[in-house]
C-alpha cells in the first residue's frame, strides 16, 4: 500500500478525531439548546411517528443540500468546508475529514427546526440516520453500480464533487438524495475521476494546521 495513502488515511482519522472532541463540547450544548428551544416551540406537530419522522429527513436533507451549496460559493464558509476536500485521495476515511468547526456550523443551522416544533428526539433520530448514510458517500462500491441516480446520491457521483476538477467541485452537492441537485441545477452525470483534492492548495496532514490554514490564507491581506 501505498505510504502517501496511509498518511492521508491518518490525517484523515485525527481530522475526525479533532471533530468528535468538538461535538462532544460545543455539538452538545447546541443539543441542549435545540431541547430548550423545542420546549417553547411556535408550532407542534400532530403527526404520525413515520411521518414526522421522514419529513425531517428530507428537510434535514434540503438543508444539508441548501449548507454545502453555500460552502462553495461563500468564501468564508469554505475556508471551514475546505478541510473535507484537501485529501489526495477519496475513500471511507474523507468521510471523517471535516472542520473542527464544522458541528458548530452544522447545529446552528438546524436550530431553526426546534423554533418550527420538531420533536428533539426526531430530530436526533433523523441526524444521525442521515449523517450515516451521507458517511457512506466516500466509499467504495462495485462498478456496476457506478452510474447516475434519479432520486439518490452515490458515491460515484460524490467522487465527481472531491475532483481535483474545479469545474467538478461544485457540483453534486446532495447528500441522501441527488434529486436537489437535479431540480437546481448543479448535478452532474459524468464523473470519471482519476485524482482528489484542491490544485494549488498543500493538503495539510497535520489535523491542526488543516484546520487553521483556509482561515490563516482568508485572514491574511
Amino acid at each position: 500500500m501505498n505510504a502517501t495513502v496511509w498518511q492521508h488515511r491518518i490525517s484523515n482519522w485525527a481530522c475526525g478525531a479533532l471533530t468528535a472532541l468538538v461535538s462532544l463540547t460545543v455539538g452538545s450544548g447546541l443539543l441542549a439548546l435545540y431541547r430548550l428551544l423545542s420546549a417553547h416551540a411556535l408550532l407542534h406537530w400532530s403527526l404520525p411517528p413515520t411521518l414526522t419522522f421522514a419529513l425531517a429527513f428530507v428537510g434535514l436533507d434540503l438543508l444539508y443540500y441548501l449548507q454545502h451549496r453555500a460552502e462553495h460559493r461563500s468564501k468564508w464558509l469554505w475556508a471551514v468546508h475546505e478541510v473535507h476536500h484537501q485529501s489526495n485521495i477519496c475513500d471511507a476515511s474523507v468521510s471523517l475529514r471535516t472542520s473542527a468547526f464544522a458541528p458548530v456550523a452544522v447545529l446552528a443551522l438546524q436550530l431553526p427546526l426546534a423554533v418550527l416544533g420538531l420533536p428533539f428526539g426526531v430530530y436526533v433520530a433523523a441526524y444521525v440516520a442521515h449523517t450515516a448514510l451521507v458517511f457512506l458517500l466516500h466509499s467504495r462500491t462495485p462498478r456496476w453500480m457506478d452510474r447516475p441516480g434519479m432520486l439518490f446520491n452515490s458515491p460515484y457521483l460524490h467522487r465527481g464533487h472531491h475532483s481535483n476538477a474545479p469545474h467538478l467541485r461544485g457540483k453534486n452537492l446532495g447528500g441522501v438524495f441527488i434529486v436537489w441537485d437535479r431540480l437546481f441545477g448543479t448535478f452532474e452525470p459524468q464523473c470519471e475521476v482519476d485524482s482528489f483534492g484542491i490544485g494549488g492548495v498543500k493538503t495539510e496532514l497535520n489535523p491542526l494546521k488543516a484546520n487553521w490554514a483556509p482561515l490563516r490564507r482568508l485572514l491574511t491581506p
